[in-house]
């Protein structure tokens, strides 16, 4: 008797007859546990005419249908149980999801080759893809793997675990990582490593954006990773690859998919919200841009902090340590990042968070390894690293981490990107909408507007006699010259050329040696000499002491 073929919106529990649909299958998921730790496996079918519909498999039956599936070939399945779907499971506008059971029957369509995909996908552009992340919303992405890393095993206080770093990139040219994790790793990543050389293209299915390295995604339960699937030519990636290899081949040599720079550059003025707005965000786990004033907060006895170069945590070992990474299990380095606690401050409210390398060396000028040998040798870098910060102006993308400590729960703040612009006077105005600020190009322009401010401003200061302002750009070092000690108010400002025009890092020593001596000349002091203010040295123009009465 010949059997007539239904599609999956015909299938409905009002339908009391025996029924069949030939179904394509889209996802074969792994076997996943529920809450109460039962087993089960999820497929994704759609029909002919694009519509899906999910597909459940219970423990019972795991074993019957062990191999049965297999990605993107057609079976004809006859009488599997309906389940009504919850709003948020929905995969199209059919209301039900399919179980299937050992009388479910289950049969392979003859055919050699798998016919193209018939369902619409949609996928998240990655320049997109910030405004999800660490969000439980997860995205979909279509790309092309370009290297695929080899597997790690570690181990966190629940269970061990396997996982692996794949980069892949799209038309818009941003290479990214996307982690794998369990058995997306021991199955799909090691399919991936076998065709590298082919440079497969996937469909990453419902996978999380984080704020890991800037930027970037990773797996969960629920995602699928589609390998070569049969689309038309329009989602095909192969020929667009083959057109651009060189330049992508140079983007992956240069590691580009760590560069925060390009995975989070200056945003579009409608992201950026005020702070009072962004902290709202920030309190349901949403990272947000925002834009202020910075100023260094008094918190911190150090800094600099040691890290496993390997998973970024932070570890009390000497830098020069070779050591075995606690999450990975592996050999790892020991890398030196500086780290300081901030406000920024736009008008309409303030927010503290921590700021780190290597976005803190936008706006300090010394290095991690150069503020620890200070901090070693005893000197005080705490004004200058102050008047480096303080006042600048920042667009920061922001997120929120709790920490919990004797049964309190803390929320905290952390940059995880940090653009540096021109405009301090943020909250002179009447608020952050009415600026308009512009990311500042490089960093070498960055020191050299500094450097040349701050001589300009240096060359009107009241200072004692003869006391010398070094850190001109402009080729000439600055003296101040006093013409009537009895009339502090006329000073006379002189120019000399010199010989030898400091350098950015002699700059640099010059500010900590003047540090360091001031420190000196102020525990020498007897209580005899008269009373002296020291004020705090920027980099580059280190400020004379005020005698006070």
């Amino acid at each position: 008797m010949t059997r007539d073929h239904y599609n999956i919106l015909d299938i409905t529990p009002s339908l009391k007859i025996n029924w069949t649909v030939l179904v394509q299958v889209l996802e074969v998921g792994h076997v996943l546990e529920t809450n109460n730790k039962s087993e089960y496996r999820r497929l994704l079918f759609t029909d002919s005419q694009g519509t899906r519909v999910t597909t459940l498999i219970f423990e019972f039956h795991l074993t019957h249908f062990k191999n049965t599936f297999e990605p993107y070939r057609r079976y004809s399945v006859s009488n599997a149980n309906l389940i009504k779907a919850q709003t948020r499971f929905l995969v199209s506008s059919y209301p039900h999801s399919w179980s299937l059971n050992k009388i479910t029957l289950v049969e392979p369509h003859p055919e050699i080759d798998p016919p193209v995909l018939p369902c619409h996908f949609a996928f998240t552009p990655f320049n997109q893809l910030y405004r999800f992340a660490d969000e439980e919303n997860y995205q979909s992405i279509r790309a092309v793997v370009v290297r695929c890393l080899p597997s790690e095993q570690g181990e966190d206080p629940s269970n061990r675990f396997s996982r692996r770093d794949i980069v892949i990139v799209n038309e818009e040219k941003k290479l990214m990582i996307l982690t794998l994790w369990g058995s997306l790793d021991q199955k799909e990543g090691r399919e991936l490593e076998q065709k590298i050389d082919d440079v497969p293209m996937i469909f990453a299915m419902r996978v999380k954006v984080t704020t890991f390295y800037g930027l970037s995604l990773s797996t969960k339960g629920a995602s699928a990773i589609l390998i070569n699937p049969p689309v038309t030519a329009e989602l095909q990636l192969k020929a667009w690859y083959n057109e651009n290899r060189s330049e992508i081949q140079e983007l992956l040599n240069k590691e580009s998919y760590k560069d925060v720079d390009l995975l989070l550059p200056y945003p579009q003025e409608p992201d950026i919200l005020p702070i009072a707005t962004a902290i709202e965000r920030l309190k349901n786990g949403k990272p947000t841009w925002m834009r202020g004033n910075l100023r260094l907060q008094h918190e911190d006895n150090t800094f600099t902090h040691t890290v496993c170069a390997n998973c970024l945590k932070s570890i009390g070992v000497d830098v020069t340590w070779i050591i075995t990474c606690n999450f990975y299990k592996k050999e790892s380095e020991v890398e030196i990042r500086s780290r300081a606690i901030v406000e920024i401050n736009d008008g309409t409210a303030s927010i503290r968070t921590s700021i780190a390398s290597p976005d803190l060396e936008k706006f300090i000028p010394f290095s991690p390894q150069e503020v620890k040998d200070a901090e070693e040798e005893g000197t005080n870098i705490y004004n200058i690293i102050s008047s480096s910060i303080d006042k600048s102006s920042v667009v920061a993308f922001v997120r929120s981490y709790t920490t919990s400590h004797q049964r309190k729960s803390t929320t905290r703040y952390v940059i995880v990107k940090a653009h540096k612009t021109k405009d301090n006077n943020l909250i002179e105005g009447s608020g952050a909408q009415e600026t308009n600020l512009k990311p500042r190009p490089t960093e070498q322009e960055a020191m050299k507007a500094e450097c040349y401010e701050q001589s300009r401003k240096d060359t009107q200061l009241q200072v004692q006699p003869l006391k010398e302002i070094v850190g001109s750009t402009d080729g000439a070092v600055t003296q101040i010259k006093e013409t009537d000690q009895h009339k502090p108010e006329e000073k006379e400002i002189v120019t000399v050329t010199p010989d030898i025009i400091l350098k950015p890092h002699e700059i640099k020593q010059e500010a900590l040696k003047r540090a360091s001596n001031q420190q000196t000349q102020k525990r020498s002091q007897s209580e005899f000499h008269p009373l002296k203010e020291v004020h705090g040295s920027t980099v580059g123009a280190p400020r004379p002491t005020k005698r006070t009465k």
